[in-house]
């Protein structure tokens, strides 16, 4: 035992609790025992541990009470007190907690009793406490609590101790380890609260002590290193009262008790809406780092505490015996909500920060420590902002970004053209389409919206709804993230700097990387941006037995956005998956592997299903007729067919010449007969290639367009692209080694044709973007199809003529629009023609369509616009025609308005007497007046529904196929379209998207499977 402690007016009486603690007793009690000022009694509490500490105890001749191992810490401290001897001036005797895993400094009960000493209304001290293993790691400096029950200490994630905090600080409470306090303030507040076995009795007992008149405060100058055992779940929690003896569930229970038990009154319902909202959201969030018996922990400890109402009570009874002043005296120690909610971003950020840039820790040699004298000898090294500029990436970054300034000068501001429909103003509109089940596109579709439009929807929420800025910035960037991502991927091939940089800047340039930037193929820009990620991943293809199920779904994650950019991608996975899934039979028929050949078909499957499945009901479009396959999003608009598909090319509108031959066909010509692995990239590269021709060979229609357009290849011509340039990495990587041991021979040949050939494309593409390229279909402008009038009534159908240059031939196009120019996702959307439609205009371009205009009305066809056409003899004809009258005729085309024509939504009495009903964009709500029809000049669905006095009217469908609605009497009609089909394809989605996602996602570690080193 201690030596008597020196003459001072305070007796100090240590009360050390021990529970299975030997693991830190010996150092614990040698520091309690090289105290510069010694405590005057020190009696030790076991509470049954079952390890050595009894023997520690015995061996260190401290005096021991032992206790059953389900008294908690508050009771075995009481019992302790009781056990004390009482000095005759209560007031001068105090009691120093102490616990088995905390480490006092030597000269920590000297400090404590310092500041004590000089500050008589302080009954409650406490000293730093910083971790166990990283000594510099501050742990606590006082404690609070946050309104939604967390332990606040007001200090940053993994802060360091740098004295920064350092003084005597005013606060609600400090730890029990180490806390020094007045034996009759203990003992007159009833000690710590029996209901709080362990947890929070600190933050309890200081918050009562604050209501009692008294202070609190944490002194820096002394200091103790904790291990903090139990909230580390480094020993059980056996302490009676806690439920299932869960740390996590125990703590949060006892967290809500002190809130609610301490509070003024009228703050409880706000408090517990509080306490529940944050338990469910820390529930969810530890579900989604599939630790599910955290979820439960924090649900169980607010249920815990409610069936229990009357602990809550007896204790508010208690505390308002010993209460002298108003419980908001504690406020200013409760941190605000916004502090709160301020230190979890900056604590978000710092993870996400330290996952992506993880710190790495120097090694420094003993040789290599600098004295302070030598350091002032030392000159001081400077990084050169030369040396930067000279590394590969920076220069082809800086020459990519050169070339990016002329060839975009046409396209700073709203994009437009090619296949590239206007952007809608916001990110609201985008989200606004995704989610309706009805939408205004032609003659009315109820197509589910592609999922791209709700990707591009949350990329422009983060850009503050700017949906237009984000087309504008990702075509303007997308050759550098090209490269960025290329270069990621070329990192797994080789380790040469120049080479790698070399090919994804070819990646970058390559020719349907120009082809879509140009003309705006949202689809194939994508793929091109994912492609490299998902090369990354493809290592493992063939051996997928051995990726792990989070990997699994984290590839079916990505997938999913590829295929809703390009359903092309989903086919060519669909070939892949087959054909190795035979593979993988016949390796099964030779080494009869049962086990692994089962694991390879689950694993393919669900690679291939899960995308389908988190996709629908969009991805039913797989089993649609082949041209709903090959459409990519946007305008349709024609490729370059097959001759340049096989020099992978994807042509079309905005794609180089063909005399600008890039040299990825040789590259995959040569990878075939190679004897290292680039020959199965070849083969892959190959195949896409292979099927780009035959389908580039097709023409199809869809989209908006009445036209048929060659297929666009650019999907499979970026795969082949991309395995031509690896081809390329892998077949050079080791080349420059080999030739220069070796005699001139066909290698060297072979290897200058390559490099020449790759060095032409490059300079004369770069050349080429940069003049003619930059003149390109997607650009910058504020003008509009459609003659601003045309959009005044909202939602009026138009029938607009265009000449389309398709295939080699100048084509006349009709397609119908609601008074605007066609928005992105609208062309997807758009319904199949008309046949109705699509005769009455036929026979109005060849001077037959006498009828032509009464067909247009019936269908509630406005007007009729013909864009800018020199055929004089078309604008005649129709001029000839019966039941069109020329509204205007300006430099942007003529206009004439369809006569008979009385809108979208039509009542047609008995008497056989029409005229237009009010409506809006899709329902309307407005009166009829006596039994008829209702016509809608919309597409035909079942979820149109019209109520009269809640009865749903009879609907049909007529010779037209437009819809129907009998009525029987006047009154008020409501006309709406059902979105339930919509909405319960959208749930399922969203469930669909957070399973993966949480499957996708790490899996979070319990607090025992982390080292005591990260923790303390």
């Amino acid at each position: 035992m201690a030596e008597k402690a020196t003459k001072s007016a305070l007796h100090v009486s240590a009360i050390l609790v021990v529970h299975d603690g030997a693991r830190w007793l010996p150092e614990v009690v040698a520091s309690l025992m090289s105290q510069s000022r010694h405590f005057d009694d020190i009696l030790a509490v076991d509470t049954g541990s079952t390890d050595s500490s009894k023997k520690l105890l015995t061996t260190a001749r401290l005096s021991c009470l032992e206790l059953e191992r389900e008294v908690g810490f508050g009771d075995a401290v009481w019992i302790a007190t009781q056990s004390l001897e009482e000095n005759e001036n209560r007031e001068n005797e105090w009691l120093w907690i102490l616990h088995d895993d905390c480490v006092m400094a030597s000269d920590a009960l000297e400090q404590l009793i310092n500041a004590v000493e000089d500050r008589p209304q302080v009954v409650m001290a406490g000293p730093k406490i910083l971790g166990w293993h990283d000594r510099s790691h501050l742990l606590e400096i006082g404690i609070s609590i946050a309104s939604d029950g967390a332990r606040w200490t007001g200090l940053e994630q993994h802060e360091y101790d740098q004295g920064q905090r350092d003084g005597v600080h005013e606060v609600l409470a400090v730890s029990t380890a180490g806390a020094l306090i007045r034996r009759d303030v203990f003992e007159d507040l009833g000690g710590f609260d029996h209901n709080l076995s362990l947890f929070r009795d600190d933050v309890d007992f200081g918050w009562r002590v604050r209501v009692a008149g008294h202070s609190v405060i944490a002194v820096s100058e002394a200091k103790a290193f904790h291990a903090e055992a139990s909230a580390s779940e480094r020993r059980p929690i056996d302490v009676a009262n806690a439920f299932l003896h869960r740390p996590l569930l125990l703590d949060r229970r006892n967290a809500a008790y002190v809130l609610l038990a301490n509070s003024t009154w009228w703050m409880l319902p706000w408090l517990f809406l509080q306490l529940l909202g944050s338990s469910i959201a820390r529930s969810i969030a530890y579900l989604v780092a599939k630790l599910p018996g955290y979820a439960s922990d924090e649900i169980l400890a607010i249920i815990t505490l409610v069936i229990h109402p009357r602990e809550l009570i007896s204790a508010r009874k208690f505390r308002r015996k010993h209460r002298l002043i108003s419980a908001r005296v504690v406020k200013e120690f409760i941190p605000p909500r916004r502090k709160q909610i301020r230190q979890s971003i900056e604590r978000l950020f710092d993870s996400i920060r330290l996952a992506v840039l993880p710190v790495a820790r120097e090694k420094v040699s003993v040789d290599e420590v600098i004295t302070d004298d030598e350091d002032l000898l030392s000159p001081v090294d400077s990084p050169r902002w030369r040396s930067i500029f000279r590394k590969p990436k920076v220069i082809a970054g800086s020459i990519m970004m050169l070339v990016l300034l002329a060839w975009s000068r046409n396209r700073f501001g709203n994009l437009v053209g090619g296949s590239l429909p206007a952007t809608p103003s916001g990110a609201r509109d985008l989200w606004s389409t995704y989610f309706e089940s009805w939408h205004q596109v032609g003659m009315g579709s109820e197509s589910a919206a592609p999922p791209w439009i709700a990707v591009l929807a949350s990329l422009a929420t983060v850009l503050l709804g700017k949906a237009s800025l984000l087309i504008t910035l990702g075509i303007f960037f997308a050759p550098l993230f090209f490269m960025l991502s290329s270069y990621r991927a070329f990192s797994r091939i080789t380790p040469h700097e120049p080479l790698r940089v070399g090919a994804s800047f070819l990646y970058a340039i390559s020719p349907v990387s120009i082809a879509s930037i140009n003309s705006g193929r949202i689809g194939t820009l994508a793929v091109l941006l994912l492609l490299p990620f998902l090369a990354i991943a493809s290592s493992q293809w063939s051996s997928i037995e051995r990726v792990s199920w989070r990997k699994l779904f984290a590839y079916s994650l990505l997938l999913s956005v590829l295929f809703s950019f390009s359903t092309l991608s989903m086919i060519l996975l669909l070939s892949l998956t087959t054909v190795k899934v035979a593979l993988d039979y016949r390796e099964f028929l030779v080494d009869g592997e049962q086990s692994i050949f089962r694991i390879r078909i689950v694993k393919r499957l669900v690679l291939l299903l899960v995308p389908f499945l988190v996709l629908i009901p969009w991805s039913f479009k797989i089993l649609s007729p082949l041209s709903g396959i090959l459409l990519e999003p946007g305008i349709a608009t024609s490729g370059g067919g097959f001759r340049l598909a096989m020099i992978a090319n994807p042509g079309g509108a905005g794609s180089v010449p063909w005399w600008i031959v890039a040299p990825f066909t040789a590259l995959i010509i040569i990878g075939l007969f190679s004897r290292t692995r680039a020959k199965a990239v070849a083969e892959f590269g190959f195949g896409a290639l292979g099927l780009s021709v035959i389908l580039g060979s097709l023409t199809i229609t869809g989209n908006g367009s009445s036209t048929p357009t060659r297929v666009w290849v650019g999907s499979l011509i970026a795969c082949a692209t991309l395995a031509a340039i690896i081809t390329g990495v892998i077949i050079l990587d080791r080349l420059r080694e080999i030739l220069v041991v070796t005699n001139f021979h066909f290698r060297h040949m072979l290897a200058l044709s390559l490099t020449i050939a790759t060095v032409f494309y490059s300079i004369t593409s770069i050349f080429w973007v940069v003049t003619a390229g930059s003149d390109s279909p997607v650009r910058a402008t504020s003008q509009t199809v459609l003659p601003a009038f045309l959009g005044a009534e909202a939602g009026s159908k138009t029938v607009v003529l265009r000449e389309v240059n398709s295939n080699g031939r100048v084509n006349l196009q009709y397609y119908i629009t609601r008074g605007h120019d066609a928005f992105l996702g609208e062309p997807d959307l758009a319904p199949v023609e008309t046949e109705e439609i699509t005769k009455a205009v036929r026979e109005l371009v060849d001077g037959t369509g006498i009828s032509s205009s009464k067909t247009l009305a019936r269908f509630g066809i406005k007007y009729l616009f013909v864009k800018n056409s020199e055929n004089r003899e078309l604008i005649q004809t129709i001029d000839g025609l019966g039941g069109f009258a020329r509204a205007s005729s300006t430099s942007a085309g003529v206009v004439w308005r369809v006569s008979g024509a009385l809108g979208r939504l039509i009542y047609i009495s008995r008497s056989g007497d029409s005229f237009p009903l009010e409506s809006s964009d899709v329902g309307a709500r407005t009166n009829v007046p006596g039994p008829g029809t209702i016509l809608l000049t919309d597409t035909y669905s079942r979820s149109w529904q019209i109520f009269q006095n809640g009865v749903r009217l009879e609907r049909s469908q007529d010779r037209n196929g437009l819809t129907t609605f009998r009525v029987e009497e006047k009154g008020e009609i409501s006309l709406v379209h059902d979105g339930t089909i919509r909405r319960g394809f959208l749930s399922l989605q969203l469930v669909l998207i957070v399973l993966v996602l949480v499957l996708a996602a790490p899996s979070g570690r319990r607090k025992r499977e982390i080292s005591e080193k990260e923790l303390t």
